[in-house]
């Protein structure tokens, strides 16, 4: 007997039961996925011409993840119920991950009307999923959800405006030009910013930038902190908190208590069997006591008595995010109108203008420092003083070591001999 499934509509208590039977048929691999149903609304309102159907297919069952799959359809007048159907190629569908289907009506370039997500076997040879109810919107609707290095944001739409929500703050934003793709800034703050590219997005809060954003549902990253005299480390994951303390001969795992935010970051306290182990991690840079390595967060580990202090977090979302311009290159300055840049991607790509030609290389972070390689530049022509500094900007990238950030932010690449490359955020 085919399975129903419940559609839950948003702000009313009566779920619907769905008819689909989601394709008895074994699928053939090398056919697409068919997705038919339909669209339709209980109140007695007609659509404005100007409407526009969405259906999609995202990789998670409550709907939040990336798009793998969509259907416009310009209405032009015509009402519900809309007839849906669409294809999806099934080399996009992971095996084992969770899909869901949901679809809404876009008035004018904002959400009106939206179902919820409906779960879908990406095994079958076709799904129908009925006709699905629409409810207006008046929470968000068609959100997304990014991890921004360690930090969760998200975006969705109500009618009138598309909200962010970065951590434990959200902000109503309004669309602004941009070069390429779509960029939002929230009212009344231009220092906060969502710039989508893609699959990719960029978000900045306050002036702050985080590392580059990537669409998906994948969980938090673990999260790791370690410490000096005596050596100790601690990690964090969506399970547990494992301190390893005294050069590894005390070791103390608890599970993860639900977090709380501070003002200037989060705190754990977890009850284990030796006592309480607490943990406060904080938003503010730290580097290494032994190698100088900046990390984002500056942690505190308290247990047994003791405090230990540390620092925590993914060093490489210190270089990742906004693009870095180029001020110094071994204490010379630059060259007026000519521009060094530095982008750091989330897969370990570097890339951007080396003053006259476009270069992109690879970079790697381990405990003791960064390593730059295998660059490689166009081969245009500049003037003959650009182009020396081009030279110069290129070998010592090629020759860095480690880096730091200074107080007020600028980026400093240490290469041998002393050599330097000094950036701030564009």
């Amino acid at each position: 007997m085919c399975r129903m499934l419940a559609l839950a509509l948003l702000s009313l208590a009566s779920v619907a039961l769905l008819p689909g039977c989601a394709g008895m048929a074994e699928a053939d691999p090398a056919q697409p996925l068919a997705i038919k149903g339909a669209l339709t609304y209980p109140a007695r309102t007609a659509l404005p011409p100007g409407a526009t159907a969405v259906v999609e297919l995202r990789d998670n069952a409550a709907g939040e993840g990336r798009v793998v799959a969509e259907r416009r359809i310009t209405l032009g007048g015509a009402q519900v119920p809309i007839p849906f159907e669409f294809a999806v190629d099934r080399a996009k569908l992971v095996e084992g991950r969770a899909y869901a289907v949901r679809g809404g009506v876009v008035v004018e370039g904002r959400p009106a009307w939206a179902t919820e997500p409906v779960p879908i076997d990406p095994k079958a040879a076709r799904i129908d999923v009925g006709t699905l109810t629409m409810t207006p919107v008046r929470a968000e609707a068609f959100v997304s959800k990014f991890r921004c290095g360690d930090q969760p944001a998200s975006i969705g739409f109500t009618r009138d405006t598309m909200r962010m929500t970065v951590g434990a703050e959200t902000f109503d934003m309004r669309q602004v030009v941009a070069a390429s793709g779509a960029k939002y800034e929230a009212a009344n703050d231009p220092s906060t910013t969502f710039w989508s590219k893609g699959k990719s997005a960029m978000v900045t809060v306050r002036g702050r930038a985080y590392p580059e954003c990537a669409l998906g549902n994948a969980g938090a990253k673990p999260f790791r902190a370690t410490g000096n005299e005596p050596g100790w480390r601690l990690d964090l994951d969506e399970k547990q908190m494992t301190l390893t303390a005294d050069y590894g001969n005390t070791r103390v795992v608890a599970p993860q208590p639900a977090v709380e935010t501070t003002a200037d970051g989060k705190r754990y306290v977890a009850s284990t069997r030796e006592g309480p182990l607490a943990v406060t991690v904080r938003d503010q840079r730290c580097a290494d006591t032994m190698t100088g390595m900046p990390y984002p967060n500056t942690v505190v580990v308290q247990f047994g008595g003791r405090t230990l202090n540390g620092c925590g977090g993914d060093p490489a979302s210190l270089l990742q995010g906004a693009e870095w311009v180029v001020e110094d290159i071994n204490r010379a300055g630059t060259i007026d109108r000519s521009r060094a840049t530095l982008r750091f991607g989330v897969d370990g790509r570097l890339g951007g203008g080396a003053s006259c030609n476009t270069y992109t290389a690879q970079y790697s972070i381990t405990g003791e420092g960064l390593t730059i390689s295998n660059a490689a530049s166009t081969m245009m022509a500049c003037a003959p003083a650009v182009m020396q500094q081009e030279r110069l900007f290129l070998d010592v990238l090629a020759k860095t070591q480690r880096f730091s950030i200074t107080p007020d932010g600028a980026l400093i690449l240490h290469a041998d001999g002393g050599r330097t490359i000094t950036a701030r955020r564009g």
